[in-house]
């Protein structure tokens, strides 16, 4: 079976993955009947990954917002004189925000595994 280059712009944005619908037409025209049984579970899985990109992307718009106003209460603490506090507090937040937005990004590396 031949496969294709992503570009990198597609692979950047992850515009490559809205590409399934076709995907999965090419791969029927080419194969034949032999993967009737395989292609509902295809569209099944990218309806699960269109479902999931949405539910994530309005979460992260409202974690967004939560993550300024805990950075801008650890700033109030660090002016109030509570200066280890603050710092705990950024790194929890810092961190806490890395794998919020990574999230799709880890649990695709281990499903790989």
């Amino acid at each position: 079976m031949k496969t294709e280059a992503i570009q990198f712009q597609s692979f950047m944005d992850g515009s490559y993955k809205k590409d399934t619908v076709k995907t999965v037409g090419k791969v029927l025209s080419a194969v034949g009947p032999g993967l009737i049984l395989i292609v509902p579970k295809s569209i099944l899985a990218a309806g699960v990954e269109s479902t999931f990109g949405n539910i994530h992307h309005s979460v992260m718009n409202i974690f967004d917002a939560g993550v300024v106003l805990v950075i801008i209460f650890a700033g109030a603490a660090w002016g109030l004189g509570h200066r280890t506090k603050a710092i705990e507090i950024l790194i929890g937040v810092c961190c806490g925000y890395v794998l919020a937005r990574h999230a799709v990004d880890i649990r695709d590396f281990l499903k790989s595994i």
